[in-house]
């Protein structure tokens, strides 16, 4: 059994050389931020990973807490193991997209900079069309509305596109709408208008943005988008 402390957050793994993260789960529900931004009071104050050779547990310090619906499982880098992908906020300093794996946390972007700021994941898929996956999220959906798609690579986030008047996330939703879809003709993010007017698609050219209108904006429509019925 390794005994490891990294980051403020303590964790043990049974290693084994096939061990990997097959499944997440956020835990220890906390009240210590009141941000409320997905409609209640309690933020999570923990992470369980597990996999194919034991589990890990995540204690966050009191400054932080995972601000998300969920902690996501998937390939981040195209390297054949699962890393998990979760919203880590700082109290005093919002926001940040992290990465965790059977060691535990890895990489983060930089925290937004100030309290009651937010962000929300949308997918992973391969955007660029290179065979490795990219990351998207929106920064601050409720103020910002950027999309911003990074790329993790070498243990590191990187930034590598931006676009403004997009989002995935109202107020008080315990939900994240959109997500990535491939409809035959490469991946491309599927969210909704700065007003929520639109259903909107974005695929990348290199590294240029290019947003399109699929029709007017509904939770049923939205599913159709991702369905590839619009």
């Amino acid at each position: 059994m390794l005994r490891a402390l990294i980051t403020s957050c303590a964790f043990f793994w049974a290693y084994g050389a096939q061990a990997e993260v097959t499944s997440a789960q956020l835990t220890q529900p906390t009240g210590r931020y009141d941000h409320a931004i997905l409609g209640d009071a309690d933020e999570w104050g923990g992470m369980r990973l597990t996999g194919p050779t034991g589990t890990v547990e995540v204690t966050l310090p009191q400054s932080r807490v995972f601000e998300d619906v969920t902690a996501r499982v998937a390939d981040l880098d195209g390297d054949g193991a699962s890393e998990v992908l979760v919203v880590e906020t700082h109290i005093a300093h919002g926001a940040s997209l992290a990465v965790y794996d059977v060691t535990g946390r890895v990489t983060a972007t930089p925290f937004i900079g100030r309290t009651h700021r937010w962000l929300a994941p949308l997918g992973v898929g391969d955007l660029d069309g290179d065979g490795l996956p990219e990351i998207a999220y929106v920064d601050r959906p409720h103020l910002a509305r950027e999309l911003v798609i990074v790329q993790y690579r070498d243990h590191k986030l990187t930034e590598i596109a931006r676009i403004s008047g997009l989002t995935n996330h109202r107020i008080g939703d315990k939900t994240i709408a959109g997500g990535i879809r491939n409809c035959g003709q490469g991946a491309e993010a599927i969210l909704a208008n700065a007003d929520w007017s639109q259903v909107m698609a974005v695929r990348m050219e290199g590294r240029k943005l290019l947003p399109r209108a699929l029709g007017p904006y509904s939770v049923a429509a939205m599913k159709q988008a991702l369905a590839c019925k619009l």
